[in-house]
């Protein structure tokens, strides 16, 4: 099957948002990703659940790359890509954060845009803050396009104009970024980027944090781990969704945008049994009785 056909059959699809949102996991969600960078407002809130307004959308993609769960299913944005390292910036939406690093990683450095673009030069900006600690060449916004040049070998007349039509198909197909590509969401996803670095930084703050597990059961990517006397966390793998941080009635987790080296994140706790339920707890501290024993009023014999 040709290239040409490939491309042809992949124009009809459809977006699904997944079981994978963060919306359907727990109505104490806040994210909201995919709203704020639609720019069709055809992702909506209806009885506390994510929706997509099929009337309203463009299928063009975007709120695929923005999801931090990778819930939203279909094709990502068709860019214009120029032999694999020249993007050009159309009057479609503008390549978010994630998409930028993305075709950086694919060897994109250039992105020609005709006009100033505020926006645009605002994203890259921030992009490029990450590439630097990183130390990793920047993404450079140009007016004009930048195309490798190479030797062209004398032709015939008939070898010409066979030359001129396959040129032409060439262009059709390398101007649009190749299906494989935009349909994999996978692609998006942060902790996928970067082998060596991680894009989050989480910290529980001792004081405040019970250590009722909630955040460690619904944590999507599982970063969590408790056992024995450890809590780890793997921040490599953090999706940046901050539904810890939503469904924490203590305000005991903070998840913050932040380049570093992989590192290991680890805890002292300790593990207890009640002395009154019988069950097993972890703490901050050694203590006789668990977080819920405690807020139970106690009977006073003495009255």
């Amino acid at each position: 099957m040709s290239l040409l056909t490939n491309w042809l059959e992949s124009l009809s699809y459809e977006l699904e948002i997944s079981e994978a949102c963060s919306k359907k996991k727990s109505p104490l969600s806040t994210c909201t990703a995919c709203m704020d960078e639609c720019p069709q407002g055809a992702l909506i809130i209806e009885e506390g659940t994510l929706k997509l307004d099929e009337k309203s959308c463009s299928l063009c993609g975007i709120c695929i790359t923005v999801c931090p769960q990778q819930a939203i299913k279909g094709q990502s944005p068709a860019r214009k890509v120029i032999q694999d390292h020249l993007l050009l910036q159309d009057d479609s939406p503008l390549p978010t954060f994630l998409e930028l690093l993305y075709f950086h990683k694919k060897g994109v450095r250039f992105i020609q845009k005709a006009a100033a673009d505020e926006e645009l030069e605002k994203r890259i900006g921030k992009v490029n803050e990450l590439l630097n600690v990183m130390e990793l060449d920047p993404v450079l916004i140009t007016k004009t396009l930048s195309l490798k040049q190479e030797a062209q070998p004398k032709l015939s007349r008939r070898g010409f104009f066979t030359k001129l039509s396959m040129d032409g198909k060439k262009t059709v197909l390398s101007s649009v970024t190749p299906v494989k590509w935009r349909f994999n969401e996978d692609s998006f996803k942060s902790s996928n980027l970067y082998n060596e670095w991680s894009l989050h930084e989480v910290r529980i703050h001792e004081e405040k944090c019970t250590l009722c597990e909630a955040c460690f059961n619904i944590c999507p990517t599982q970063i969590f781990t408790l056992e024995n006397d450890t809590l780890s966390i793997d921040e490599k793998n953090c999706s940046g969704c901050k539904l810890c941080m939503d469904i924490c009635q203590h305000s005991g987790i903070q998840v913050a945008h932040s380049i570093h080296k992989v590192r290991e994140v680890a805890y002292h706790v300790y593990k207890n049994e009640c002395t009154t339920c019988r069950s097993s707890y972890y703490s901050w501290e050694e203590s006789k009785e668990c977080e819920i024993c405690k807020k139970i009023e106690k009977p006073n014999f003495f009255l």
